[in-house]
């Protein structure tokens, strides 16, 4: 729940900002697992220069991302979801290429013991996971609600024409908007080669994760997505092993609980939990 919380956060943001879904959001997750996986397991670097070389990558890749693959299309809702999922197929093929296609992990000493509360065992790598993941988005939640930033973000997310009437950069909020969202991708790849491992093919899952914590928690509401994504992650793992009438749902089979979740959530409530109903005139 705290991995997807973290992807679909920024994911949201940008959502919220630039009114367009983007597709590879997963890919850049992917990706940045990989480059850190090259700089402290390949090139051996140390941890703090792995993660500063990462960062320097990751934003570098969000601006091109954003300004090849979106931004000369954001004129249109249909032609960004096509271009993103072609930006996709490519950070796919291309890390498939460079790294192989075989399943890759980070060794970590964290993940080596666990610790039992009350019946409970949970391992020292995954306390990490959920106290970094509600660190951050504490700090994202200070930011918007709380300083002139967050106040210029809202603004340009709730009208933009009016915003930039009143001086506020668009281009500057939403470039800001969308490297961190690049960032947060990339440290959620990260802690999932930690906690499991990395393939190329990753990224597509964790794209459909992101909508689906989206849809639950309603489109353009950040907080109700971060809560959806931790309903999200609840699901998918609580019901794996449960007992339906003498029959259950096998571990390979969590993933499509992803898909369920937005079928029933758009069928019977559109707007999702969080969401409200618009007027349309």
């Amino acid at each position: 729940g705290s991995i997807y919380a973290l992807a679909s956060a920024g994911l949201a943001l940008t959502f919220g900002i630039l009114k367009i879904l983007n597709f590879a959001h997963g890919h850049t997750m992917m990706v940045g697992a990989y480059v850190y996986f090259l700089f402290i397991v390949t090139l051996g670097v140390g941890m703090f220069p792995a993660a500063a070389l990462t960062i320097a990558f990751m934003l570098i890749l969000g601006f091109l991302c954003l300004n090849v693959f979106i931004k000369p299309f954001a004129t249109s809702s249909l032609l960004p979801f096509v271009t993103t999922v072609a930006l996709g197929a490519i950070l796919e093929a291309t890390i498939g290429m460079v790294f192989g296609v075989n399943v890759q992990a980070f060794s970590s000493s964290f993940a080596s013991d666990s610790i039992e509360f009350m019946g409970v065992f949970i391992t020292p790598l995954e306390i990490l996971i959920i106290g970094s993941a509600i660190f951050i988005l504490g700090i994202m939640a200070i930011v918007v609600h709380r300083t002139s930033l967050g106040r210029r973000i809202r603004a340009i997310a709730e009208n933009p024409a009016a915003a930039e009437a009143l001086g506020i950069s668009r281009k500057k909020i939403t470039t800001g908007a969308f490297l961190f969202s690049s960032l947060l991708a990339a440290y959620a790849g990260i802690l999932v080669g930690y906690e499991t491992s990395l393939q190329p093919t990753m990224g597509s899952g964790y794209s459909i994760k992101a909508f689906a914590a989206m849809i639950l928690g309603g489109l353009g509401n950040v907080w109700g997505t971060v809560v959806g994504a931790y309903i999200l992650g609840f699901v998918e793992n609580l019901s794996v092993g449960l007992d339906f009438w003498g029959y259950s749902v096998p571990s390979g089979y969590k993933d499509a609980f992803a898909f369920v979740i937005i079928l029933f959530v758009l069928l019977l409530r559109p707007q999702g939990l969080f969401g409200s109903k618009g007027r349309a005139a």
